[in-house]
């Protein structure tokens, strides 16, 4: 299996998984009809990805996938007990591809696709840790190698209708 195939089906399964996890926890208030800010501050130990073939990985929800068509957006500032990846999910029009272009990372999420922004550069250890804007349909905290971690997280942010731009 490509690296590409493997992130893309870890990420899915995992967004899936981490809405249970997350639900369950109430990391994310329910937001009220005029208010559309939020405020989390958590620390949180990864759960075990439990699709087959990659119960290696590791993940942490933070702001669970939207079933609603709103998006976060925000700030958040982390620290983590091991390298990890900041995962942001977008909804993703697979109609608007061809091959000349290509498709970004993206992966099957309920009855389409999202699409996946793996942010990387918080991997150097031995500090796992930074601050980062941030805007998309979910947020989490993922380990490739499968170490446990734990993460410390806050996060500022709203939750907003997307707007369509105007055109001219």
């Amino acid at each position: 299996m490509e690296t590409k195939e493997i992130i893309t089906s870890i990420s899915g399964a995992a967004f899936v998984i981490g809405i249970v996890f997350l639900t369950a926890n109430n990391a994310i208030p329910a937001l009220g009809q005029e208010d559309n800010k939020f405020a989390v501050q958590a620390t949180i130990k990864s759960i075990q990805d439990p699709l087959p073939g990659h119960e290696s990985h590791q993940i942490v929800i933070a702001a669970p996938p939207r079933d609603d068509g709103k998006l976060y957006s925000g700030i958040a500032t982390f620290t983590a007990s091991q390298p990890i990846e900041v995962v942001s999910l977008h909804g993703y029009n697979a109609t608007a591809t061809d091959k000349e272009h290509g498709e970004p990372l993206n992966a099957l999420f309920g009855d389409g696709k999202v699409a996946i922004s793996l942010m990387k550069k918080y991997t150097d250890f031995p500090v796992s840790a930074g601050s980062l804007p941030f805007a998309g349909s979910a947020l989490a905290f993922h380990n490739l190698a499968g170490k446990p971690f734990t993460v410390t997280y806050t996060i500022v942010g709203e939750v907003n209708q997307p707007t369509p731009l105007p055109t001219k």
